[in-house]
């Protein structure tokens, strides 16, 4: 895979950090999306993540039963009903991903500006 800009500009970066601060900045380096997932659940917002994680849970199983007796019934009307829960489960079920996939986001760009942060301190004292 050829290396892009911030390949190039995270080497020359690298290239100029003394040995310690090398170690220091892979203890704290960049997090798969794995890592970023785990970070949801730890902190004081982690409370907050599992009740979403369970309610997401919830309007998926909503939305599921909801779109199956969607298409058992034979009754217009009560398509339409069943039709409007899924619905409006499988909405809700995707606004809290994208509410965790915002907090993933600015959980990184947080982990971004405290590498900063100790980068500037440790010029400071050094």
């Amino acid at each position: 895979m050829p290396n892009n800009n911030m390949d190039v500009l995270d080497n020359k970066i690298r290239e100029t950090l003394s040995e310690q601060d090398r170690i220091l900045m892979d203890q704290f380096g960049e997090q798969g999306i794995f890592g970023q997932l785990g970070g949801l659940f730890k902190g004081k917002l982690a409370w907050l993540s599992m009740v979403t994680f369970v309610a997401g849970i919830v309007m998926f199983s909503i939305g599921v039963y909801a779109a199956w007796q969607f298409a058992t019934v034979g009754e217009v009307v009560s398509m339409l009903k069943w039709g409007g829960i899924a619905w409006f489960g499988m909405m809700a079920m995707i606004m809290i991903k994208l509410w965790s996939w915002m907090r993933m986001e600015t959980n990184r760009t947080l982990r971004e500006i405290k590498r900063l942060e100790l980068q500037i301190a440790r010029m400071q004292t050094g």
